[in-house]
């Protein structure tokens, strides 16, 4: 294999990769020696043909596209191991200039990692905020744990605003009973807005063991079409009304609830709790704000197919959590009435400016010249063993390459954001 090479003026690198006949026919021997099986030929046994009986059967290129993907992973590799001086990005444009009996000629046209100009990163008068914590944030926090502790309890009353209703109820529409319309023993909690307006309503004032018709009208964007706009009668039955009872806020409520004493004790540790999340969420804060300056103060032309793949990462991921919801991508673009590719388009300005995020640490991690230290990584190891109550030859055990890369990954984000932090 020979090649050359090209640097083209729209920041590409063009690679001219010529294969011998030899290498050529070893890609396409390769190729059969694993295909073969899957061709029937008569007068032979499954996987038993010759090469040149199947090409004469099913044609002479019957093995080249493949034998041809084969060829660029190999080679381009192979030109990408000697070319250290070159770094590309995005996906290559693969054209095939030459199949002959000489051999044959593969063109790959790549972007060239960009350079990037960094400005000014350090003194750059970017300020952490400094949280405090007030009276009324604590008693907003201690007023959620009171409702979490609240009881719901039967009442001999009529219904009213904010209390729970245990009702039977079925719907009628012109005197039939519709599907989807019946419940029993139903809790509904008045003032949810669970059950279309009106209803809820409606059961305001009654008592238990009362029955009542009441008159509501759905939706016109209600889902089931035979529904949409129209008045039904609902059929109700009471079985109870509860009302939810809040406990006193005491130094007995802060022992039940807590590991403290007191309700003072108490509300001093939600207080730092609080300040603790604020300090966190100020650091982060700090750390983007830090960081979008640097960038800004930077120059760096993203090539379109580094966005574009970028973009496309966003979008796998983006369909991956969907995955987990139970929804496809495609019938979530159906519902939102665009297309994959409409939103993969809409993200390419957040990939560009990810891509951009990604280039300047690395820059600044290179003129600074950050690196990971084994020590380092035995430290951020011995934590994971630490936090997981394990022994560190345990964790160890559990680590491939890809695992150890991401450990990497994270102290050298994290030394880049100390150093930042620190000249800033």
């Amino acid at each position: 294999m020979e090649y050359t090479k090209e640097l083209l003026k729209n920041k590409q690198v063009k690679f001219e990769i010529n294969l011998t006949n030899d290498e050529w026919q070893h890609e396409l021997d390769h190729v059969y020696e694993h295909q073969k099986s899957k061709f029937k030929v008569e007068g032979f046994r499954n996987g038993k043909a010759p090469r040149k009986v199947i090409e004469k059967q099913y044609g002479d290129s019957i093995f080249y596209n493949d034998a041809l993907n084969e060829c660029f992973y190999r080679y381009f590799n192979e030109v990408l191991s000697s070319e250290k001086d070159i770094e590309v990005v995005g996906n290559p444009k693969l054209d095939v200039t030459k199949l002959d009996e000489t051999g044959v000629t593969l063109v790959v046209t790549i972007d060239v990692k960009p350079e990037v100009k960094l400005g000014a990163y350090t003194k750059l008068g970017v300020e952490k905020q400094s949280p405090k914590v007030t009276a009324a944030e604590v008693t907003e926090e201690l007023n959620k744990i009171v409702e979490k502790s609240a009881r719901m309890v039967e009442v001999e009353r009529e219904v009213k605003l904010g209390d729970t209703a245990v009702i039977d109820f079925t719907g009628y529409d012109n005197g039939v009973a519709f599907d989807g319309g019946h419940g029993e023993n139903y809790s509904l909690a008045i003032g949810s807005g669970t059950f279309i307006p009106g209803f809820e309503d409606q059961i305001l004032g009654m008592k238990k063991g009362e029955t009542k018709d009441i008159t509501v009208t759905f939706p016109q964007d209600y889902p089931a079409e035979n529904l949409k706009g129209k008045p039904v009668v609902f059929k109700i039955v009471l079985h109870e009304v509860r009302e939810k009872q809040l406990p006193t806020v005491d130094d007995e409520f802060a022992k039940n609830v807590s590991e403290f004493d007191t309700l003072k004790e108490y509300k001093d540790s939600l207080k730092a709790d609080i300040l603790k999340r604020k300090e966190f969420d100020a650091n982060i804060h700090y750390e983007e704000a830090l960081i979008e300056k640097v960038c800004e103060n930077a120059s760096v032309e993203i090539p379109q197919s580094m966005a574009e793949e970028q973009a496309d990462a966003f979008i796998h991921d983006f369909e991956h959590r969907l995955s987990h919801q139970g929804l496809k991508l495609e019938d979530y673009v159906k519902y939102m009435g665009t297309t994959v590719e409409e939103l993969r388009n809409s993200r390419l300005d957040d990939a560009r400016k990810t891509c951009k995020t990604r280039l300047v640490m690395e820059a600044i991690i290179k003129a600074e010249n950050l690196k990971v230290e084994n020590e380092d990584i035995e430290k951020q190891i011995a934590k994971q063993a630490l936090k997981m109550g394990a022994s560190v030859e345990e964790i160890k055990k559990g680590l491939n390459e890809h695992a150890l890369s991401h450990i990497a990954n994270d102290i050298i984000i994290e030394k880049l954001l100390n150093f930042l932090k620190e000249n800033n």
